[in-house]
C-alpha cells in the first residue's frame, strides 16, 4: 500500500507550502506556481523538487480554465446576489452552486489527464480558497476577467486575519460576512463554536499532524494499551477519560500544556471513534450487559474499505473495554476491499497485546470484497447473526443507493442490532429518512444525532464556504 502523506488542508488553502508543508509566516512567505496558481511554494526548491508529480496537473489546471471557463463561471450567473454588493443571499444555494463548479473541474481534469484525480488532487479542486460572500476563487475572477475583458483582481483573495482558513475578495464582502463568521455558531462545529474559531483548531490539528507524521512516519494513531478491570457503561464515560493516558503515553504532553494534550486528544479520536461507536451501539441495541461476557463478540463492518483495514489494530480497545470477551471476531464486508493491493487473507487471527495474548483474548479478522447483501446471499445457512452491524460513514444516501438499501432492508428484516454513522447533519438526515421509507424504527438514542463518540476531529467541508464534517460525526440511526 501506498502511505505517502497527503497534503494538509492548509497546504490546499495557501498557507503552508504544498511541497514541504512548511507554515506560511513572515519570515516563510510562500510564492504561488506561476502556471496555475493553485499551489503555493517555500521557494524554487520546493518547487523544483515537487514539479515532476504537479506538471500535468499544472498544464491542465490551465487547460480547464481555457477550454471550459464560460461554463463554468455560467453556475454563478443565477445565483441570488445583493444588487448593490454582489454579496450571495442564499449560503445554502452558494454552497449547491461550489458543489456543481467542483465536480465540474475534477470531470474536466480527468478529460485533461485521460485518467482519475489522485486523492491529493482532489483535495486541492475541493479546497479551493473562495470567497465566503460571493464564492468566487481567484480562478473564478481569472475566467470572469477574460471574459469581459478586464484585469482580474490584482491581490487576489485575503485570508480572515485570525483564522487564515477562511477568505474574502474584498472588503465590502468580508464587513458582509465577518460578524457571521466569528461570532456565530457554525454548522456541525462543537460547542457551539463560530467557523473562526473551529478554523483555528483545524490549523493548529494540521500543524499537529505535521509534527506528529514527522516523528512516527505517518498519521498519529494512539490507544492505551492498559486493559480496565470491568466493563463500566459508556453513559458514565466520555472522550475525557482519555486524557490521563494521552498525557502518561506522551512525556513531553504536560510540559507543552494543555492545549497540546487536547490535540492528541482530538488526533487519537480519529481512528478511536470506531470501537467506541460499535461499543456504544451495542450498549444501547442490547436489553441488557449480557453481551459484555460473550466468549466471542461477532461484529460486521458494512462498506469496509482502506480506513477499517489501515486502522484495524484500533479495535483492541473494545477487548481492552470489555475484558470478558475472550474473542472478537471483526467481518469486513464491502466492494471496495477488492481495490487493496498485496496479499490480503480472508480470515486471520491478529497480534494482540502482550496483557490481551497472556490472558488468552483474540482478535479475529475476516474480509468480504462485497456487498452486504451478497455477503448474507452467499453465506446461506452458514450465515451467523452477529451482536452488532455498523457502517462507518457510509454515504448511503449519495452514492450506491439502491444497493445500501438492499443492505439496510436485509438487517431490518433479520433484525441485526445495527449502526450507521455520518459525516455530517445533512448526511445524517438523509439517511434516516432513507431508513424510515422502508418501515425502520429508529433508536431514540441512536440518531439522527450527535455522535457522542463521533471524532473530535474537525475538518473543513469541501466545495463550500460553511461547515464542517468529522468522521463518524453524527448518528444515522440504529435499529433491530
Amino acid at each position: 500500500m501506498n502511505f505517502e502523506r497527503i497534503p494538509p488542508v492548509i497546504a490546499n488553502l495557501g498557507q503552508a507550502c504544498y511541497y514541504c508543508f512548511k507554515e506560511k509566516t513572515a519570515d516563510n512567505p510562500l510564492s504561488r506556481c506561476g502556471g496555475c496558481h493553485h499551489v503555493s511554494y517555500c521557494g524554487p526548491a520546493c518547487q523544483k523538487a515537487h514539479w515532476s508529480k504537479h506538471k500535468s496537473l499544472c498544464k491542465a489546471f490551465k487547460a480547464v480554465e481555457t477550454n471550459r471557463g464560460r461554463d463554468i463561471f455560467a453556475q454563478y450567473v443565477f445565483l441570488p446576489e445583493d444588487e448593490e454588493t454582489f454579496v450571495v443571499t442564499d449560503v445554502k444555494a452558494l454552497n449547491e452552486c461550489l458543489g456543481r463548479v467542483g465536480s465540474m473541474i475534477m470531470e474536466e481534469l480527468e478529460v485533461e489527464l485521460k485518467r482519475p484525480l489522485r486523492l491529493d488532487e482532489r483535495n486541492l479542486v475541493g479546497w479551493e480558497p473562495r470567497c465566503l460572500a460571493c464564492g468566487r476563487s481567484d480562478a473564478i475572477f481569472r475566467i470572469e476577467a477574460k471574459l469581459r475583458d478586464r484585469n482580474p483582481l490584482s491581490s487576489g483573495l485575503k485570508p480572515c486575519p485570525d483564522c487564515r482558513l477562511s477568505f474574502y475578495c474584498s472588503e465590502e464582502h468580508w464587513d458582509a460576512v465577518k460578524d457571521r463568521h466569528q461570532n456565530e455558531p457554525c454548522q456541525d462545529g462543537r460547542d457551539d463554536m463560530s467557523q473562526c474559531e473551529t478554523n483555528r483548531l483545524c490549523f493548529q490539528d494540521a500543524k499537529f499532524a505535521n509534527i506528529m507524521a514527522g516523528a512516527n512516519a505517518g498519521e498519529f494513531k494512539w490507544a492505551p494499551e492498559r486493559t480496565v478491570a470491568s466493563w463500566t457503561p459508556l453513559r458514565e464515560a466520555d472522550w475525557s477519560d482519555y486524557k490521563a493516558g494521552l498525557a502518561e503515553a506522551f512525556d513531553s504532553a504536560a510540559a507543552m500544556g494543555q492545549e497540546f494534550v487536547k490535540a492528541l486528544l482530538r488526533g487519537a479520536s480519529e481512528n478511536l471513534s470506531m470501537p467506541m461507536t460499535i461499543l456504544w451501539g451495542l450498549e444501547n441495541l442490547h436489553p441488557d450487559d449480557a453481551w459484555t461476557k460473550k466468549d466471542v463478540l461477532n461484529i460486521h463492518v458494512l462498506g469496509a474499505a482502506d480506513k477499517e483495514i489501515l486502522n484495524s489494530q484500533m479495535f483492541e480497545e473494545i477487548l481492552h473495554r470489555v475484558p470478558l470477551i475472550k474473542t472478537l471476531k471483526l467481518t469486513f464486508i464491502g466492494p471496495e476491499l477488492s481495490r487493496l493491493t498485496g496479499p490480503f487473507p480472508q480470515m486471520t487471527e491478529m497480534e494482540t497485546c502482550p496483557q490481551c495474548t497472556r490472558h488468552g483474548r483474540k482478535r479475529i479478522h475476516d474480509h468480504h470484497a462485497k456487498t452486504y447483501h451478497d455477503y448474507i446471499i452467499d453465506q446461506g445457512s452458514k450465515f451467523t447473526k452477529p451482536d452488532l452491524a455498523v457502517a462507518f460513514d457510509s454515504g448511503c444516501s449519495q452514492e450506491d443507493i439502491e444497493s445500501w438499501k438492499k443492505s439496510y432492508k436485509a438487517l431490518h428484516q433479520r433484525n441485526i442490532p445495527s449502526v450507521f454513522t455520518a459525516f455530517n447533519s445533512d448526511e445524517a438526515h438523509a439517511e434516516a429518512d432513507l431508513f424510515r421509507s422502508v418501515g425502520i424504527t429508529l433508536h431514540p438514542e441512536l440518531g439522527p444525532r450527535r455522535n457522542p463518540w463521533g471524532s473530535l476531529l474537525a475538518h473543513i467541508e469541501p466545495n463550500k464556504v460553511t461547515g464542517f464534517y468529522a468522521v463518524n460525526n453524527w448518528l444515522s440511526g440504529g435499529f433491530r
